[in-house]
């Protein structure tokens, strides 16, 4: 049950290809192993790719605020 609670907790991510190829491929064995994970799966995949779908093309952000956005994630990792 426990798997069961972290592969959900992590399907948002996994779905966004958000995960590091080895967390995803825990998921991916997760999700072929346990029926009742994969039927959630199945569900969230298909909301998520409705939303995608609905919206429209985002604009991209202006390209000073990304300049802005990588500096701050390169400055809190140290």
């Amino acid at each position: 049950m426990d798997e069961c609670v972290a592969a959900l907790s992590r399907v948002h991510s996994f779905l966004h290809n958000e995960l590091v190829e080895r967390d995803a491929d825990i998921i991916r064995l997760h999700l072929h192993a346990c029926e009742r994970c994969m039927e959630n799966f199945e569900i969230e995949s298909t909301i998520t790719e409705m939303i995608q779908r609905s919206q429209e093309t985002a604009a991209s952000a202006p390209a000073t605020l990304t300049a802005r956005i990588q500096a701050m994630r390169v400055t809190t990792r140290r």
